[in-house]
């Protein structure tokens, strides 16, 4: 290909990847910036749609937290009033509250009121007699009451769910009978508790016809929609409403798509989830963004997802793409038309410095070019010109420097092969002495090696000496160390039947002291006793004011949000009132503990007072014991200077063998160090014969190469006549 022809084809192709990234980057951009603001919003409007929906439920889920409360105060009311109680508060919430259908609460047996037997099959309860009421609402706006059922089987998680796990709760939602209607409802459930222990659970059953009807109000830009997931991942509101009550695994595969398993199990997690995906209905791309909420102190979040058209957000985008590729096309079309031109302009006098070049190639160094121009074409043409003569008289130098060094390569050959020889002869004699060297260090090597064995074998003569040297001196101090120890000892004991004597004073006075202590323990008995009594009226007290706060609290139930301030006072004075009880229970144990401890600390009084009897008994005896032990001290202390005189003797013999030990040892290591010497002299003689051979052995090796490139320099320079002759010069 011509350099023309690949100049214009290399402008017109930069220019169409220029505007094919220049496109590219403009739409991406374009899209990334919009699809970063949707996101933005999606979420915002997520969360917007979510708080709305709290704002209907947490009011409901708060009274039910009121009735938990009240009902966790039973104690308080009699046990023969308490099921009418309660009934008469839970009748009250459907009848007055129109977005509960209804309002339950199961008891564990005998856990009310102890009279499950008494109510077998009555209002409220079953075969069990469990207080286990359920009022719904009638269409005349009246409450009727019936059992719960099936709250002890596996499809009672409106029960077992906040029975077991002791939270609050908004149950899965499932399709219920209410007044012979199919409602899809849901359930809120408080645990009622005492002493931390779940005895209980109240609840609401609500409808969600109007979460229905907010979500299905729900369009995000205009031509969005929206869904509503359970934590469980059961459809609790759609725009297509014949989903509801369904899994999302049998009905969001037209929305999910391949994303449909992430989209479950993030629901599940309760975590944030977004993606794209073809909705064949409609036959566009959608965005899909899934938000979780919490209701309450639950531990099963749900989400709202929201599904927005792909295509209307990116109209701008694609509209803005249309004019920038026009453009970029009548570019491509004006730069390649310019690129043509100059292509020309260049590869004319290419063309005919091309052909003076080959002229060259063919050996004739007698052709120029003409110069026209004064551009780079116009230097270059110069350029070659002068090259071409500055390359003919090289050449001519060059035929006349041949012939000089092919005479000069004969006589370098000559003179090598001579030098060859003589290097052979050298190298044979190095190597001689070379052998004759390693014998000799062979042999320096074996003695210095049995002179060392020599000095090992003193040096452990001399250890040896040292050790029986320094357990001599340990065992004349030991016996010393003894020796003062025995008349320490005699000290001690004389000085210790003062002692002895001083205790058994001691001894009769802390038996007095100890009697006196025991009169003062058994006033403190009796002024116990009447701070007991006191305590009594301190708990019936708290019971009282428990009682009055239960009231209040129940009171507070009855109104509604209007008493749910007077609710929070009632429940600081009941919280009140049981840290009072709590506190005198407290200080109840203490004083049962400081009487109990009382009572021991006068029995051990007694107890004390028998030891000091026996310990006057004891001190006589070791009185005795002591005189007998110094007199055998005493008896000890002669045998031991008798011992000690006799290692003084050996301790004296042991310096005479050591010393002369160390004169061996010194005369071993002078022998030593001479036949050191010699061994590194000889080493030293060594290693120079290993490098006269080495430098020989290299002298050899480079002779020969010397004498082989004599010859090929001689073969090249013959080369070189030969092709200098082919070049044509003036």
């Amino acid at each position: 290909m011509k350099i023309g022809t690949k100049l214009v084809s290399v402008i017109a192709g930069l220019n169409l990847i220029g505007i094919g990234v220049l496109v590219g980057i403009t739409a991406n951009l374009s899209q990334r910036q919009i699809s970063s603001l949707v996101n933005r919003d999606a979420i915002d409007m997520a969360e917007k749609y979510s708080g709305d929906m709290l704002v209907w439920i947490e009011p409901l889920l708060g009274g039910l937290r009121n009735v938990a409360k009240a009902m966790e105060q039973y104690e308080v009311i009699d046990v023969y009033q308490r099921r009418t109680y309660f009934d008469s508060i839970l009748k009250d919430i459907p009848a007055s509250n129109k977005d509960v259908l209804a309002a339950w609460c199961a008891w564990e047996p005998n856990a009310l009121d102890g009279l499950d037997a008494e109510y077998v099959n009555s209002s409220g309860s079953d075969h069990t007699g469990r207080y286990i009421p359920y009022w719904v609402s009638s269409h005349s706006g009246q409450a009727t009451i019936s059992p719960l059922v099936g709250y002890d089987q596996s499809g009672g998680d409106y029960y077992q769910i906040p029975f077991r796990s002791g939270r609050e709760t908004i149950l899965e939602p499932y399709i219920y009978k209410v007044n012979g209607v199919d409602m899809f409802i849901t359930s809120l459930a408080v645990p009622i508790k005492k002493n931390g222990q779940v005895i209980g659970v109240v609840g609401y059953d609500i409808a969600l016809t109007k979460v229905q009807e907010a979500v299905s109000k729900i369009k995000p830009f205009e031509t969005g929609v929206a869904m509503l997931y359970s934590n469980g991942g059961i459809v609790s509101a759609h725009f297509d409403e014949s989903r509801l009550g369904k899994q999302m695994q049998n009905t969001e595969q037209d929305i999910a798509g391949s994303h449909l398993p992430a989209l479950i199990s993030a629901v599940k997690a309760g975590q944030s989830f977004n993606y794209t995906t073809y909705y064949a209905p409609t036959k566009e791309n959608i965005y899909v963004f899934a938000i979780p909420f919490t209701v309450g102190n639950t531990a099963t979040p749900w989400a709202l997802a929201l599904s927005i058209s792909k295509e209307a957000i990116m109209g701008p985008v694609y509209a803005l793409i249309t004019p920038i590729v026009i453009i970029g096309v009548l570019m491509i079309i004006a730069m390649s038309i310019g690129a043509i031109f100059i292509s020309r302009m260049i590869s004319n006098p290419i063309t005919k410095i091309m052909t003076i070049l080959k002229s060259v190639a063919d050996g004739d160094m007698t052709q120029t070019v003409d110069v026209r121009s004064k551009d780079e074409i116009g230097q270059l043409s110069s350029y070659l010109n002068q090259t071409v003569k500055n390359v003919g008289v090289s050449i001519c130098g060059i035929k006349e420097q041949t012939d000089h060094l092919f005479e000069t390569g004969n006589k370098l050959a000559a003179n090598m092969n001579e030098t060859a020889a003589a290097i052979n002869e050298v190298t044979a004699n190095i190597q001689s002495i070379k052998r004759q060297a390693i014998n000799q260090a062979a042999s320096v090597t074996e003695s210095n090696a049995t002179m060392e064995q020599v000095v090992v074998n003193i040096d452990k003569l001399n250890s040896h000496v040292e050790t029986q040297r320094n357990a001599v001196s340990q065992s004349s101090s030991a016996i010393e160390e003894m020796l003062a120890n025995v008349q320490s000892v005699t000290q001690t004991l004389v000085k210790n039947e003062a002692n002895v004597n001083e205790l058994a004073e001691a001894s009769e006075g802390g038996r007095g002291g100890l009697q006196e202590v025991a009169q003062n323990i058994h006033e403190i008995a009796r002024e116990s006793e009447g701070l007991l009594e006191i305590n009594a009226v301190m708990e019936n007290i708290a019971s009282q004011t428990n009682l009055l706060s239960m009231n209040a609290a129940i009171e507070a139930a009855h109104a509604g949000e209007a008493g749910k301030g007077f609710a929070v006072v009632a429940d600081e004075i009941r919280k009140l009132a049981e840290n009072s009880g709590e506190q005198s229970k407290t200080i109840s144990q203490v004083l049962k503990r400081i009487k109990d401890s009382i009572d021991k600390i006068s029995k051990s009084t007694e107890a004390v007072l028998l030891k000091f009897e026996a310990i006057s008994d004891k001190v006589t005896t070791v009185a005795d014991q002591e005189s007998k032990v110094r007199n055998a001290m005493e008896e000890q202390g002669v045998g031991s200077k008798n011992i000690l005189e006799a290692i003084a003797l050996v301790n004296d013999a042991t310096q005479v063998v050591k010393g002369a030990s160390d004169e061996m040892r010194e005369g071993s290591k002078q022998v030593i160090a001479e036949s050191q010497n010699l061994e590194r002299v000889t080493e030293e003689i060594t290693g120079s014969v290993n490098e006269m051979a080495a430098g020989a052995e290299q002298i050899d090796h480079s002779v020969e190469q010397v004498n082989e490139i004599s010859k090929d320099n001689k073969n090249q320079i013959d080369a070189l006549l030969k092709e200098v002759s082919k070049f044509k010069v003036e």
